[in-house]
């Protein structure tokens, strides 16, 4: 990553994309699955811009001054700017787009100001130099200096950062506080960000709902991530290794090497305070991001989430196949499909030659399988039955 690149990545924050908003890209083509870094600018520009606009609405704080600076006029612009760089997306994508960027800054600043964290003017000047030295830094390259409308990098800011300083050194100082929370926890921005929003939702729900109607803009943030169901394997201090798709007697027999090996999905999730969890838990839970970091050589998996549900351990039906053979016959050359990972726990679990699969009950006799590693399947109630009638299932 050249210099340009890392400044990029300073001025645009963690803008990492969530697993759910990746295949959400994905059913809805792009030119790209990933934010080019030519557009990590852009979002910076769109995210200070609406950010203001909307701050005012909330607050309704120097409405006269602020609106002059931050007027609708100003986000249809930006908003034609990133349908420059994202073709062939709707007015409403774009919108939400830009109304998820500020609900996460505006966020954490009152997170952070709930938890006690202030500043003085000298870190507000601070923030600003480190501002204008980044925008010296991108202004360099030709195919940015568009985005700068004419002003030079201290101008610039002044006009479109300077009142938003406050809230970008109020955030600075919440992911400090929280790296010192999670000192392991690689995503340690991501949970300051994701209990930051559960705070401002608690509390500022009336006026965003307001808001949102307002311009119309139907925000998806809410349903958005994946259910993932599958027991915890590990606790540490500050995190929990999550392994999906094994019911706890798995862990009686398998180290934790063997676990993450066996199994894809095996991240380590933050420990919240709202969601305790013990080793051995069967749990369901919301995961909203995942990825990954190689530390010494060691990659190591994470996930955030915003909801666990702890099961009863007996929810899923252990089957100890005596016929393994047939029913690896019956299974075979199955037309597997990648899909969405179920919303429930699975009626029945069993392996088979050493993979589990997990079985859900379906409408008219169906069932719906899913094989770790390999996607979904859906049964009709002829074959259904005739599995059923091999893994010893009765009909109900």
């Amino acid at each position: 990553m050249n210099k340009l690149h890392k400044e990029l990545v300073k001025v645009a924050g963690d803008m990492t994309s969530s697993k759910e908003r990746v295949k959400h890209r994905v059913l809805h083509p792009r030119n790209s699955n990933k934010k080019p870094y030519r557009f990590t600018l852009l979002s910076v520009v769109l995210t200070l811009c609406v950010a203001g606009f909307i701050l005012v609405q909330l607050l309704g704080k120097e409405t006269t001054q602020t609106t002059t600076w931050f007027h609708e006029t100003q986000l249809d612009h930006f908003e034609r700017i990133t349908q420059m760089m994202w073709p062939n997306q709707n007015k409403e994508y774009y919108k939400e787009e830009a109304y998820r960027s500020y609900e996460k800054l505006v966020a954490a600043y009152y997170f952070a100001e709930s938890l006690g964290i202030t500043y003085t003017k000298d870190e507000l000047e601070t923030e600003r130099k480190n501002f204008v030295e980044q925008m010296e830094i991108l202004q360099q390259s030709p195919k940015y200096k568009v985005f700068f409308r004419g002003l030079e990098p201290s101008k610039y800011v002044d006009v479109y950062m300077k009142p938003l300083l406050p809230m970008y050194t109020a955030r600075t100082k919440l992911y400090a506080v929280y790296k010192e929370k999670y000192p392991t926890f690689y995503a340690y921005k991501g949970v300051a960000d994701i209990e930051a929003s559960r705070y401002f939702q608690m509390n500022f729900a009336e006026q965003v709902t307001a808001f949102q109607k307002e311009n119309n803009i139907v925000d998806h943030s809410s349903t958005s991530g994946t259910s993932l169901v599958g027991t915890v394997a590990k606790v540490e201090s500050n995190a929990f290794l999550f392994i999906e798709g094994i019911i706890p007697k798995d862990l009686d027999h398998m180290t934790e090497e063997q676990l993450e090996e066996k199994y894809e999905q095996a991240d380590w999730y933050p420990v919240l305070a709202d969601f305790p969890v013990e080793q051995g838990d069967y749990i369901t839970l919301h995961s909203t991001e995942t990825g990954s970091i190689e530390e010494n050589g060691v990659v190591r998996k994470y996930g955030l989430l915003n909801d666990v549900k702890v099961l009863e351990p007996d929810v899923t039906v252990e089957l100890n196949l005596q016929n393994e053979q047939e029913v690896a016959e019956f299974l075979q050359d199955m037309p597997w499909q990648t899909a969405d990972y179920m919303r429930s726990p699975p009626n029945y679990s069993f392996q088979v030659e050493g993979v589990r699969i997990e079985i859900w009950k379906g409408y008219g006799g169906s069932l719906y399988l899913q094989k770790i590693g390999s996607g979904e399947i859906k049964l009709n109630s002829e074959k259904a039955k005739k599995l059923k009638e091999l893994l010893g299932i009765e009909e109900s």
